[in-house]
């Protein structure tokens, strides 16, 4: 019997984990793969994400494995418009294969039980029987059992279908993420955001002088232009090559590292609950913000941090189920919910090419403008 089950071994699952286990709490943490691995991920971690690891004692950890810093961006479009900012303070490039492997062992360190490549197939029970957790490994069929249970699986997964969650039904404006890493031209404490038709792609730099090349694109689109290739990522590639001359300069003699592209599908920025029959979801599992925002490693590690202030003081049973789950809602909504909102609206407007040229120009010309729009995609106060 473990205080709580956390499904998800990534930030959101590692935080979670870690900040109940400082507080004593018996915590079992399931990851359906090894580590290290790499994911589908822009690999930014926002000036917020450096805060949120320092209250995780985290941080002498993470400039171990030898980060870099980012401390401008740029947005380009297919008309050769772009526009530059500067971050509030210096943000963080690392890949996930390097971090996550590296916070999992933090999280053994304060007595986290990690069960890796085991696989959560169903969840039954509530707050006032307790939980079962059947999940699948190497060696066969698991049984857990608990008095809570966190969801951090990511963007999604067969469990939500199990679930039957609303938002794994919709679906009508899916994306697929794309993802390689290359030896190419240093980019110097930047991060470029290059757009085409129906998607963006980031580029910054990684440990190791490797350079991450990641993007989001419009499913519809994907399929569109490939469709006649066997659906190739290569050829895609050439495809945004001719869109964004910018991108085109940058991809052309970099050298990739995979040997192929890493490819999720199926991602959606649908609003999804942070709770459903009693189980609590963070990180992406309870809401992903679109990527260009560069907030979504933040984002999920604080709200693992979140749902285990509201969990600890049920735990200790100092406030009844209905009460912390009523505390995790609101103060989830309140941190979270504006700026998903506002980060699903700046997408739609990055995905339009005729609009987005006048929008950059806008910005150039009123810089004010493009500092708002950092400060609100993101939470400031973590800075203060």
């Amino acid at each position: 019997m473990f205080d709580a089950i956390i499904i998800g071994g990534g930030l959101a699952g590692c935080s979670a984990a870690i900040e109940l286990a400082k507080h004593d709490h018996h915590v079992a943490l399931i990851e359906a793969d090894s580590y290290p691995r790499a994911k589908v991920c822009g690999e930014f971690l926002s000036p917020e994400s450096v805060k949120l690891f320092s209250k995780l004692d985290f941080l002498d950890n993470l400039y171990g494995l030898y980060p870099t810093k980012i401390n401008t961006v740029r947005i380009t479009g297919t008309q050769n418009i772009e526009w530059r900012s500067k971050f509030p303070e210096p943000a963080i490039g690392i890949s996930r294969y390097s971090l996550d492997e590296g916070l999992v062992n933090h999280a053994k360190s304060y007595g986290v039980t990690v069960y890796t490549n085991t696989r959560a197939t169903d969840i039954t029970g509530c707050f006032d029987e307790g939980f079962t957790v059947i999940a699948q490994s190497s060696e066969g069929q698991v049984t857990f059992t608990s008095q809570s249970v966190i969801v951090a699986h990511g963007k999604h997964s067969n469990l939500d279908r199990k679930l039957e969650r609303n938002f794994s039904r919709k679906g009508s404006n899916t994306y697929i993420g794309i993802k390689q890493h290359f030896q190419g031209k240093a980019l110097f404490e930047h991060i470029d955001l290059h757009t085409f038709p129906g998607g963006y792609c980031g580029i910054s730099q990684v440990e190791d002088d490797r350079t991450n090349v990641c993007m989001l694109v419009n499913d519809a689109i994907f399929k569109n232009v490939t469709e006649d290739r066997g659906k190739s990522v290569d050829h895609f590639i050439d495809w945004i090559c001719d869109q964004n001359r910018e991108f085109a300069e940058w991809i052309t003699p970099a050298i990739p590292l995979y040997p192929k592209w890493l490819t999720i599908g199926g991602v959606t920025l649908t609003a999804k609950p942070p709770i459903e029959d009693d189980i609590l979801f963070v990180g992406d599992a309870s809401g992903m913000v679109a990527p260009l925002a560069g907030d979504g490693m933040a984002m999920a590690l604080h709200s693992g941090m979140i749902v285990a202030e509201a969990l600890h003081d049920y735990l200790q049973c100092q406030i009844d189920a209905q009460i912390m789950k009523l505390r995790y809602k609101q103060t989830w909504q309140r941190t979270f919910q504006s700026r998903l909102r506002l980060s699903r609206f700046l997408q739609s407007f990055m995905l339009r090419q005729p609009i987005l040229k006048p929008g950059l120009q806008l910005l150039n010309t009123f810089p004010a403008l493009g500092d708002w729009l950092i400060a609100n995609t993101r939470d400031m106060q973590l800075l203060d």
